[in-house]
């Protein structure tokens, strides 16, 4: 027991050194499937233990469903405007978000093509 007592006091010391583990949240506008939500948060804790250098196991995601009733842009619910804005957007593909960049490649300067003489 001594030791889970150790652990915790060098986690109030962390704490207050500003190392508190990281939270998310995500707002999204409607429900999404349960598998979606899985891929979503698995994502966005790889990238977070990555960028961040913390263990996965310290990351923690919320994610808020917002309603239509709940959701206005300029003044408007969502639940107000025209069935085109309902559907939404197409749907983006979400492992792009979390792919990472290609590694870029120096464009080697092509040679100047020898000149032929000019004939008059």
């Amino acid at each position: 027991m001594e030791s889970f007592g150790a652990e915790r006091h060098i986690r109030q010391e962390e704490a207050s050194l500003g190392g508190t583990m990281p939270v998310i949240t995500v707002q999204l506008g409607r429900e999404r499937t349960l598998e979606t939500k899985r891929r979503l948060v698995a994502g966005l804790t790889n990238v977070a233990a990555e960028v961040l250098e913390v263990p996965r196991a310290e990351i923690t995601v919320l994610i808020d469903v917002m309603g239509r009733d709940n959701w206005a842009t300029a003044g408007e619910l969502l639940s107000d405007r025209g069935s085109k804005e309902r559907e939404g957007p197409a749907r983006l593909e979400l492992e792009a978000f979390f792919r990472k960049p290609a590694a870029q490649t120096k464009a080697t300067p092509k040679k100047a093509a020898a000149k032929s003489p000019r004939r008059r």
